[in-house]
């Protein structure tokens, strides 16, 4: 089961960024998590563009949704909402709405920010959003990583390896195995694909 991550943070030590690398450890047997890392080259959304030769960063974005089976998507929160970055990349992606790369998608949400009592107004915002684009997004209790630096700590790498990152947090832990667990379940019992049944006769053009 191919799961691709996507950080909704353009940072390059954003803390969203450290929490999916943590991320592939934790996973369920079966289950590989690889990495989107296009998101800062894709265009600002522009219906003129989004025609069947549109912009090579647009086509990888949807590719690799398209060909994955299911989504992680951490975000940070600014001004009480999602980066515009994240926005712009659901946007493009759930386009055509009918061939959308986002449509029944299975979805973890999860938000990773340095305060207190901050983060919530993001998974909120972006589950709405996803629910909208027709995803299907795994219910709470989410990862809701507060006073991140705290909680997560860099771990050596081996060899030539990748510096990655170790949540240290035992009820972190725990919720990613939650959820991880369940988006498992749901890619596997095709949840995406049923949740959407009641709604293709409205997004599907009549033949």
């Amino acid at each position: 089961m191919r799961i691709l991550a996507i950080s909704g943070s353009l940072r390059q030590d954003s803390f969203n960024t450290q929490l999916l690398r943590a991320l592939p450890p934790l996973a369920p047997e079966g289950m590989e998590i690889e990495f989107f890392d296009g998101l800062g080259d894709v265009p600002l959304y522009n219906q003129d563009l989004d025609v069947e030769d549109c912009p090579k960063p647009v086509q990888r974005l949807r590719t690799a949704i398209a060909e994955a089976d299911g989504l992680i998507i951490a975000s940070p929160e600014y001004n009480g909402s999602i980066p515009g970055v994240l926005k712009n990349a659901i946007d493009w992606a759930s386009r055509p709405t009918s061939r959308s790369a986002l449509l029944g998608k299975c979805v973890v949400t999860m938000v990773a920010t340095p305060g207190r009592g901050l983060g919530r107004n993001a998974l909120s915002d972006l589950g709405r959003v996803l629910h909208d684009c027709h995803a299907f997004v795994i219910s709470g209790p989410w990862v809701h990583l507060s006073e991140a630096p705290t909680r997560m700590e860099a771990a050596q790498a081996e060899g030539d390896g990748e510096a990655a990152t170790v949540l240290t947090d035992p009820m972190t832990r725990r919720l990613v195995d939650i959820q991880l667990s369940s988006l498992q379940d749901a890619v596997k019992n095709d949840a995406g694909r049923h949740a959407v049944v009641p709604l293709m006769s409205f997004i599907t053009p009549r033949r």
